[in-house]
């Protein structure tokens, strides 16, 4: 097995909330552009325009808008963790 650790962010309490409610903030226009794209079956990035069904592109589009979103909701759930925990970990 590997032994890299998942994408952790070790902050002071006082800062923990607050990040996580900003980053669950940040994930929210990536969540409705990924509802949007799923609901009307059309990726549109400003320069493409691409139907479901036509070629890669919509998935493409739907994958990234998917990645930052997760990426976020990872940031805001269980990526944020107290800097105490730093030292009970090891």
């Amino acid at each position: 097995m590997s032994n890299r650790a998942p994408l952790v962010v070790y902050l002071d309490k006082k800062y923990l909330l607050a990040f996580r409610i900003v980053m669950l903030l940040v994930s929210l226009p990536f969540l409705h552009d990924v509802y949007l794209i799923l609901v009307s079956g059309i990726a549109d990035s400003g320069e493409y325009i691409v139907n479901r069904g036509e070629g890669w592109g919509y998935y493409a589009y739907l994958f990234k808008k998917s990645a930052f979103a997760f990426l976020f909701i990872w940031l805001g759930t269980l990526g944020a963790k107290d800097k105490s925990d730093i030292t009970n970990r090891d």
